[in-house]
């Protein structure tokens, strides 16, 4: 796939380090499929480091639906804080503006989440993540997941 949003998430986990930051704790069994306007990629850390591939997720943990306005605005944070990405990505899955809202479906269990290191990512972005959610209704990573799935 050779798309604009593509290229630009591609680059930008492989040499942002915020992004290389907020990926270090995930296992390399860890895979998220990415529906992007131009098509389906994945990311992965199997090869010991982050990576967009192109073509749809083999078996991922969940599932992101990143319109190209949404992969614009987090490609384009110039801080290295995991936290501030985190919060950016947080308001993309919370937005009601069809353009930039990022939705999410999980497809693996909590423990696979947990085992995978999502909550590694998590506690990445520190406290200015962990407000965040507070403040948004999110008292624990589980409410979190519970939030993401409808519950």
């Amino acid at each position: 796939m050779a798309s604009e949003s593509f290229e630009a998430l591609k680059r930008f986990f492989e040499t942002a380090p915020a992004a290389r930051a907020a990926t270090r704790p995930l296992s390399r069994e860890a895979e998220v499929g990415l529906d992007l306007d131009a098509g389906q990629a994945r990311f992965t850390v199997a090869a010991g480091g982050p990576a967009v591939e192109d073509g749809a997720g083999r078996d991922p943990d969940f599932t992101l639906t990143i319109p190209d306005a949404a992969v614009r605005r987090i490609t384009s944070r110039a801080s290295a804080d995991v936290g501030e990405l985190g919060v950016e990505f947080f308001k993309l899955a919370v937005s009601r503006d069809p353009s930039l809202k990022v939705r999410i479906r999980i497809h693996a269990s909590a423990p696979r989440l947990v085992s995978h290191g999502y909550l590694g990512v998590l506690a990445a972005g520190g406290i200015t993540v962990g407000w965040w959610l507070l403040k948004n209704g999110v008292r624990n990573p589980k409410a979190a997941f519970d939030r993401f799935r409808g519950k």
